[in-house]
Parts: C-alpha cells; structure tokens; sequence
C-alpha cells in the first residue's frame, strides 16, 4: 500500500515470480521423516561432513531458477537468473517475455537494492531478508539464499548428530537448524532441512548438487518450488553485477509499497 504521494505499484507486478501455478500436484509430497527421537551418533556428523565438503567450497554460483508454487494468496511462476556469492552479495533478475526485466534485486553486504526498470522505481536501504520477505515471503540473506540452494545450510555449524532405524539420519547444527540425511541413488544426501519457521526439501542431485528443492513455511503460506537450471559454481562474478544501477528520472519506492504486490501473510 503506497505511503504519501508515492504512486502505488500496479498488481501486475507479481509476475515477476509468477502468474499461475499449473496443478495443485506439481510440486512433491513431503517426505516422511521419524516421529520420534533418534539416537546419537557421532557416525551422522561425519556423513554430513562429507556430504557438504564440496558445497561448504563453493564461494559463487549463477544459475537460472524456474520458480512455481504459491505464497499469501498469490500463486507464482516465473524465471530468475541469480548470481550469489559469498559476503551477502547477490543479483536476481525477473527475466520477462521481452523487453526489459521486471526485477533487478542487487546486495551488497547484504544491503539490498530493488529496480523496476518498467515502472522506474527503486527501493534502497533494506535488507535482503526484508525485500525476499514481501517478494516470496522467505526472510532469506543472501548467504542463506546461496547455501539454500547448495543444499548446504548448517555446513560451517554442525553440533550434534542423530540416527534412526529405518536409514534416517539428522545433525542438529549451533544455530537450532536440523538437517536431514538420507540414502539416495547408493549415497547419503542431505534431503531436507527444518530452519525453524521454514523447510526445505531437496531432489534430482547432479554433481553432488540439488537441482530441486520445495521450500514451505509451516504455518502453510509459502510453497515454491525451485528447479535450478544452467548452474555454474565458483566462476568469477564482476563487482559491478552486484551494484545497483538507477533508471533515470527513477522515483522512490518504500519497502511497505511492495504490500501491494508481495504475498501478504493474512490469516
């Protein structure tokens, strides 16, 4: 909702992730994982530490993220080409049809920027958790968002592991995630990860890296899945392509104006 004079951004906008969810069984079920509490095992540590050896390495990545699913009362779908690196830096571009983009979202230590380039507006001054929060509903950092993906979340914190009968293994990491180990296709993955208010689950490994993940809130607001396609790892990522560039004439567009288009966490 606009503030002041500022010109309210139209609806439209949500297609910068989406514009309608194909079928309600696009994405996958979640996975069922143990009930009740397992037993400890330091043998589960050592996995997850050898299964996040080469995504805890990796500083950079680029890919192209086709997004589906719904948050608040939108349902999304749309492309975004993503460049993340390690220090809170990031670029994600709501590709369009034609013409120019819809989005251009640069970080900078975390200090997010947000371009309109079709409505020449520009938000500066958040954070990205807080400019991720109205777009998908998902309070990630850039760092959060990179290792998201990597399937790589609690790799540098790892605190205490745990087994099931049954093949199920978890790790507890220092900053009150669980990651979640299981066999899959002769090895052991991380499968999915519980980050508190939030989920991951992960599938379709190629090189030891997800290119499938479906994140959900648990209070059931968000649900998108992410396919990651052209995926390239630790390649060099120019400065610049982190920087923000102002449309001229650019007017001012306030964190609160994205209620018009973000998902909206309504009862």
């Amino acid at each position: 909702m606009p503030v002041g004079a500022a010109r309210p951004v139209p609806r439209g906008l949500v297609a910068l992730v989406g514009v309608a969810l194909l079928a309600s069984g696009c994405a996958a079920s979640l996975g069922s994982r143990p009930a009740t509490a397992g037993t400890e095992a330091p043998v589960a540590l050592l996995d997850f530490r050898r299964v996040t050896r080469a995504c805890a390495a990796v500083r950079t990545m680029t890919a192209e993220l086709a997004l589906s699913g719904r948050a608040g009362r939108e349902r999304l779908r749309g492309r975004v080409v993503a460049g993340l690196a390690a220090g809170g830096q990031a670029r994600l571009e709501g590709l369009a049809p034609f013409g120019p983009p819809l989005f251009v979202l640069t970080a900078q230590a975390n200090l997010a920027a947000l371009v309109l380039p079709r409505e020449r507006r520009v938000l500066e001054g958040a954070s990205m958790g807080a400019v991720l929060e109205r777009l998908t509903g998902l309070p990630l950092s850039a760092d959060e968002l990179r290792l998201a993906l990597l399937g790589c979340l609690g790799a540098d914190a790892p605190a205490t592991g745990f087994e099931w009968t049954g093949g199920w293994r978890a790790v507890e990491t220092q900053d009150g995630q669980t990651a979640w180990l299981a066999r899959r296709d002769g090895a052991w993955r991380v499968v999915s990860v519980d980050a508190g208010a939030w989920r991951v689950d992960y599938g379709d490994w190629l090189n030891e890296v997800p290119r499938r993940a479906r994140v959900q809130t648990r209070d059931g607001i968000v649900d998108l899945r992410v396919d990651v396609r052209q995926l390239s790892l630790n390649v060099p990522i120019p400065p610049e392509a982190f920087q923000v560039v102002r449309p001229p004439d650019a007017s001012p567009l306030r964190l609160d104006d994205l209620a018009s288009v973000a998902p909206l966490r309504t009862p």
